[in-house]
């Protein structure tokens, strides 16, 4: 579980690396947040560098987990001894290596022989390619999509939401808590919409909730047609395990850059790019929720003459929906974090605000639409807690 805290912890630090660069830290952030405005090829590459580094690091600390759990350790004595002595080995190794590529300028060597000026022709020429009007992916595809997302998606609920009267919305999103997830997370709902309001920010949360609604949806019917899938099917759950790691240990900023390429929509980058981040962390939670269900429950399902769908359909899928909740829970979340950095590509409302506050050292429209981003957070994660994280507080 240490080691699990430390996989996590390292995934995440990667991820704010990015983050980091919008306020001039330096290293692969600053080059995936420069390159975002001016060179997007160089960002991807960057991005790319920091996945490959993600992955190799959460390979390493998964295998150090395995290796050390007296649960699945078994091994002898001389294994165990063989194992120490390759371990201090390969750490000489590293140090060695390290103090030669200084002594020698490695980093000078190794620079002369990269292949990134050509790989980012080729892919700066990519770009331009797909961002052609005349092309059948831009005037088929990924233009179309966008528009029909806009047009029957974000811009109804967002009408919907802005030119309601508030204390309407106010009232309904106060009730959904309740029913959903219990009075006390109806009461913070209350009290962190109330604050968003206070703040004067309410139309842009309003914009930002009807992108998080619209995200949260499509990342609701993709986590769980997959995550079934993947819990049904073992060749399915293989494939999509690479998947998952891969678009989990992408940074949020570098998911955005391709689709401002592919579906240069206003909003739409931000909802398709948290679509990708969230979606993993939804499909992991329903395929666990649905593999952890009891056999016993499903053995006296099937002993009953249950086909296989009315197994999943009536008994696998609603004794998993704790695990479902969790994981519609998370993906909100996750869909909210990368729908604000959306802002930064002209995706509008609270995120915009922050961007603006950042590149215009507006500090206090920073800070005032960051309290909104907290408080509308808060407020989602407890709209959709369910009923299982309100028997567990009373049990408590």
């Amino acid at each position: 579980m240490l080691l699990l805290a430390v996989n996590q912890t390292i995934l995440f630090a990667l991820s704010m690396v990015v983050i980091a660069g919008l306020i001039g830290g330096a290293g692969l952030g600053d080059a995936v947040t420069n390159g975002l405005y001016t060179d997007p090829a160089f960002a991807i590459f960057a991005g790319a560098a920091i996945v490959i580094m993600a992955i190799a690091l959460d390979r390493a600390t998964e295998a150090m987990a395995a290796r050390t759990d007296p649960a699945l350790r078994h091994v002898t004595e001389q294994k165990a001894r063989f194992l120490r002595a390759f371990t201090i080995l390969c750490a000489f190794a590293v140090v060695v290596s390290t103090v030669l590529g200084h002594v020698f300028s490695a980093g000078s060597v190794w620079s002369r022989w990269t292949a990134q000026d050509w790989l980012r022709t080729y892919v700066q020429n990519a770009l331009d390619y797909v961002q052609n009007p005349g092309t059948f992916l831009f005037r088929d595809l990924t233009n179309p999509t966008g528009n029909f997302i806009v047009q029957h998606g974000i811009q109804p609920l967002r009408t919907f939401f802005i030119e309601t009267p508030w204390p309407v919305t106010l009232i309904g999103l106060v009730l959904i808590a309740y029913l959903l997830s219990g009075l006390r997370p109806a009461i913070i709902t209350l009290l962190m919409l109330f604050a968003v309001g206070l703040v004067g920010e309410w139309p842009n949360a309003m914009d930002t909730f009807s992108q998080v609604l619209v995200a949260t949806a499509i990342t609701v019917v993709v986590g769980l047609v997959i995550g079934v899938l993947a819990a049904e099917n073992r060749t399915v759950a293989r494939i999509v395990r690479p998947i998952n790691d891969v678009l989990q240990t992408l940074p949020q900023l570098v998911y955005i850059i391709p689709f401002i390429y592919l579906m240069p929509v206003s909003g739409v980058p931000g909802v398709v790019a948290s679509v990708l981040y969230a979606s993993p962390v939804m499909i992991r939670l329903v395929q666990r929720g649905i593999q952890d269900v009891s056999s016993d429950s499903v053995e006296a399902a099937t002993s009953f003459g249950s086909t296989r769908l009315q197994v999943l359909l009536k008994v696998k899928i609603p004794l998993a929906r704790d695990a479902i909740m969790l994981g519609v829970n998370q993906a909100i979340i996750m869909v909210l974090a990368v729908v604000v950095i959306g802002g930064l590509v002209g995706s509008g409302a609270l995120g915009y605000e922050v961007a603006q506050g950042l590149q215009r050292n507006a500090f206090g429209q920073g800070v005032v639409a960051s309290l909104a981003i907290l408080a509308l957070g808060i407020a989602l994660d407890r709209v959709t807690q369910g009923r299982g994280a309100a028997r567990a507080r009373s049990d408590s």
